[in-house]
């Protein structure tokens, strides 16, 4: 399998337009304060992004709405990221597709090789072995 490019230039640019114009959806977001996604809310909405929660079983996440899904998310969203196991990955990476979202981050955890092998076929672009946070704080 040939990998995708885990860092294209793209979404990092994208990244670096920090501020509330520049909309993050977290798939995976958590109300438990000892989970990545939760941190990761906490962490991009403190820089100044404008996020956007995705968890199918909560209302609300560390002050935010959240929404069950990718379709139901308002406005236009720039980067998904992604804070869930590989199987449930392999379906937030369809949803992004069919809606025609421009980016998917997938964080530690999120994804394996079978993962990779969609994110070579997916229309978006796709990081991978990389932090969102730490990349954020570079920003």
């Amino acid at each position: 399998m040939v990998r995708p490019d885990p860092h294209p230039p793209e979404v990092f640019e994208t990244l670096r337009q920090r501020g509330p114009a520049t909309r993050i959806a977290v798939v995976g977001a958590s109300n438990d304060p000892a989970k990545y996604g939760n941190i990761i809310v906490r962490n991009l909405a403190g820089k100044g992004y404008t996020v956007l929660p995705v968890n199918p079983k909560e209302k609300e996440i560390a002050g935010l709405p959240a929404y069950p899904n990718l379709a139901s998310v308002p406005g236009p969203v720039h980067i998904v990221d992604v804070v869930t196991p590989p199987p449930v990955t392999k379906g937030v990476l369809a949803e992004a597709a069919r809606l025609g979202l421009p980016a998917v981050w997938l964080q530690d955890g999120s994804y394996d090789d079978s993962v990779l092998e969609l994110a070579t076929k997916a229309p978006f672009k796709t990081v991978y072995e990389a932090c969102i946070m730490v990349a954020a704080g570079q920003a």
